[in-house]
């Protein structure tokens, strides 16, 4: 009687062995720039609630409140932009490595593969005859799509009853 498990496909063999990547390590955040915006709530609502314990009136505490609030954003956004602007040599290098992998991972595709996006139809130019029932192009205008009924080898195409060249018309009353 066969049993039910599967064999096993390990050889003793040589195995071929995998190179992974190294990843260095992650750059770490500190807590202020993690959760940026909430320490600006935080810094918002401190400063209200210690101006009115102050002796401010409500409005006044409100808009303190907002003014370091406001104060402290910019203060980030100076300081990021200064950190990015110290280091552009190390954003070239990451540059460079991104598009060296991106490169490295297209594979060439067969030439009978058709498109996804772009022309699909022939594109109709100056220099084509014009097609029965079409406008011909005039000079000096971009090439546009033409649209060619696909029709089987052994049939006629059927055509509405208002197109010109149709045999079987109704005669007019």
């Amino acid at each position: 009687m066969a049993t039910n498990k599967p064999q096993s496909r390990y050889s003793a063999g040589a195995t071929k062995k995998l190179r992974l990547p190294k990843i260095g390590p992650p750059k770490r955040k500190g807590l202020f720039e993690e959760y940026f915006y909430a320490f600006l709530v935080i810094i918002f609502a401190v400063v209200a609630i210690l101006g009115v314990a102050g002796g401010m009136e409500g409005y006044n505490a409100v808009i303190a409140g907002l003014w370091f609030a406001v104060f402290t954003w910019f203060a980030e956004q100076l300081r990021r932009y200064f950190k990015e602007k110290s280091s552009p040599a190390a954003l070239k290098k990451e540059a460079q490595k991104a598009k060296a992998q991106l490169a490295a991972t297209k594979v060439p595709l067969s030439p009978n593969l058709k498109p996804m996006i772009g022309p699909q139809w022939p594109l109709k130019t100056d220099k084509e005859p014009a097609q029965a029932g079409a406008k011909p192009a005039t000079p000096g205008k971009k090439p546009v799509f033409v649209y060619e009924r696909p029709t089987l080898p052994d049939r006629k195409p059927r055509l509405p009853a208002n197109w010109p060249g149709r045999q079987d018309k109704k005669p007019k009353q």
